[in-house]
């Protein structure tokens, strides 16, 4: 069963009502960077008096932790509120537990929100994974909460998620083993980023629902939402970029590699979006710092993080790239 949509203009104070009154929620977990959010306040208070329990994990939310949290009752219908790696952690345990979920979300920093699988880290110190997990049978989007209390850095996430798309679709179209599959989630990009206005209410509509379809094409698992751009951003995980930047970033990073190899590439569109989308110097930041740490130096791993997933780094041996000059000269051409 996939998981219903529903963008509300309502303000948050109604929203959340709605949502207990409505999805007959029997508990709730709050991720602990929102919980000490203003925008949490509305919610707590209804949570509160409706007597429901509040659980606030305070662990990593790393998969080896994933018997720190149980739910005891199954059938049950918990409010998950927070970030990506909340959710993707609590739908988990969900399967596991089987208990049903519904999601407010509290940023856009990624796709994931809808899907059948998680992205976790094993333990601290390994690279992301995916795991089976259950999709939450609804997903509340409240424009008021995001418009006023999202910071800048997740409305980059999620123009990046969405951009790092056009870098999937030409890794798909040299994967042998992919045939047919539908194309418009990934031309309907370009629609939205003709029409996209900054902050705009509209837009952040359109993002969500972007966003959204291609949640939902993660029937088995992620390959059509995630190729080689996503194995950059596994090896800066550990950075304070959002997710959405540095996929974003690997798909630039991807894309400039495909033109230098005189490979079917996007790099100058690629470029443009971010321009139109006055992104730029957020993406020129992440590449400085990637310059001034010396961790370009990581790059050269990207053909063995994730060789079963087939992309770009199984046609180009990373090993063999300067990379600091191809990072230096995308930070020219930004």
């Amino acid at each position: 069963m996939k998981s219903t949509l529903h963008i509300s203009k309502n303000s948050i104070d109604q929203c959340i009502e709605k949502i207990i009154i409505n999805e007959k929620i029997d508990g709730s977990v709050i991720g602990p960077s929102v919980y000490s959010m203003n925008c949490f306040a509305p919610i707590y208070e209804h949570v509160n008096k409706n007597k429901l329990p509040i659980i606030v994990p305070k662990f990593p939310l790393i998969y080896s932790n994933i018997d720190k949290l149980k739910f005891t009752t199954s059938g049950q219908r918990f409010l998950v509120f927070g970030g990506g790696s909340l959710i993707d952690f609590v739908k988990v345990c969900a399967k596991r537990d089987e208990i049903y979920l519904t999601v407010l979300l509290s940023s856009i920093s990624n796709d994931g929100f809808s899907s059948n699988f998680s992205s976790l880290k094993p333990d601290e110190k390994s690279y992301n994974q995916s795991y089976p997990s259950k999709a939450p049978q609804s997903v509340y989007a409240c424009l008021p909460l995001l418009t006023k209390h999202m910071p800048h850095k997740f409305w980059v996430s999620a123009l990046g998620e969405l951009l790092s798309k056009l870098n999937v679709l030409e890794d798909l179209k040299v994967d042998n083993k992919v045939k047919e599959f539908d194309q418009t989630p990934f031309y309907q990009i370009e629609r939205f980023i003709k029409k996209y206005t900054k902050r705009n209410e509209n837009s952040l509509i359109e993002i969500i629902k972007q966003l959204y379809s291609f949640s939902l094409l993660m029937k088995n698992d992620s390959s059509w939402c995630s190729r080689s751009e996503h194995e950059f951003e596994k090896l800066y995980a550990d950075s304070k970029m959002s997710h959405g930047q540095l996929v974003l970033m690997g798909a630039l990073v991807a894309m400039k590699i495909r033109c230098i190899y005189k490979l079917p590439d996007l790099y100058e569109r690629l470029l443009y979006y971010c321009r139109k989308l006055e992104i730029s110097l957020e993406l020129k930041q992440g590449f400085d710092t990637i310059i001034e740490s010396n961790t370009y130096k990581r790059m050269k791993k990207l053909s063995s993080v994730r060789p079963e997933r087939f992309g770009l780094w199984n046609l180009v041996d990373s090993t063999t790239v300067d990379w600091k000059m191809i990072i230096k000269q995308i930070i020219k051409e930004l």
